[in-house]
């Protein structure tokens, strides 16, 4: 039995205030880190990374890793970057936590290529190292912020499937404003799937649950919730929280989303 985790209030509050409120300063960094690294504590902002290993920064990332991520990004064992999504689709993982899912994923999947990011960077060292010991080639991380990070990557329309597993719910009101899932958020998983791509959300807490698909449906450029969708990755290690959830028959929301493109939705 693993140790137990926190479960939060039975309670999930959407206050209108605070969701228009992270629409308003997305652009500012108003994230779980303040968005753009140069706001972060010098301490941990410059914390450094072994230039080797497949693990980056983008504030401190040196050209010669930069140039190796471009690589691994233009999926350059495949050849031409129009070769990228039928022989090496890219996959990421916002929010990995300790790595379970995103590092079982990419072994059993090792003709795809992986992309994880963060926050938590002990959690990063943790997952770096099991990925070294598994000798796994087909996954980066980053301990950046995604939001802040990924449009400077130059993946608009090319990554096959976006994974958020168990997203902070932010209990409090006055932390609302950080929940991850936004109408700015879905621009960005919007540009960056290809036609078609999926993303595929879980959560234990049932409000947020439901307010993933309000926000979807509002955004119109998915097509409704079909968790049938998802469970293929069933198959797949599942995240601490989840593993724990199934150990106490805790119930969770498996949430598949088809990229659609918005005009044909709102029948434009």
């Amino acid at each position: 039995m693993q140790r137990s985790l926190p479960l939060g209030r039975p309670d999930f509050d959407v206050d209108p205030g605070q969701q228009q409120e992270a629409i308003e300063r997305y652009d500012d960094g108003r994230g779980l880190i303040g968005g753009d690294p140069n706001r972060r504590p010098a301490h941990v902002r410059w914390r450094p990374i072994p230039e080797q290993q497949p693990y980056f920064r983008l504030i401190d990332i040196s050209a010669e890793k930069r140039a190796r991520l471009a690589g691994f990004l233009a999926g350059e064992a495949a050849g031409s970057v129009g070769d990228v999504a039928a022989h090496r689709p890219l996959e990421i993982e916002i929010g990995f936590g300790m790595g379970e899912f995103l590092a079982g994923r990419a072994q059993a999947q090792a003709e795809r290529r992986f992309l994880g990011f963060e926050v938590k960077r002990d959690l990063c060292r943790l997952a770096i190292r099991s990925l070294l010991q598994a000798g796994l080639d087909n996954v980066w991380i980053s301990d950046d912020d995604a939001r802040w990070a990924l449009p400077q990557l130059g993946l608009d329309g090319r990554v096959a499937v976006i994974h958020v597993l168990y997203p902070d719910p932010w209990w409090k009101r006055r932390h609302q404003v950080k929940r991850l899932f936004s109408l700015p958020f879905l621009d960005l998983v919007h540009q960056l799937l290809i036609p078609g791509g999926l993303l595929h959300v879980r959560s234990d807490v049932e409000g947020y649950a439901q307010l993933i698909q309000q926000v979807v449906a509002e955004h119109g450029g998915f097509s409704a919730n079909d968790p049938a969708l998802a469970a293929p990755f069933d198959a797949d290690p599942p995240t601490r929280r989840e593993a724990y959830c199934r150990e106490i028959d805790r119930p969770y929301w498996v949430l598949g989303f088809r990229k659609e493109a918005r005009a044909e939705i709102r029948g434009c």
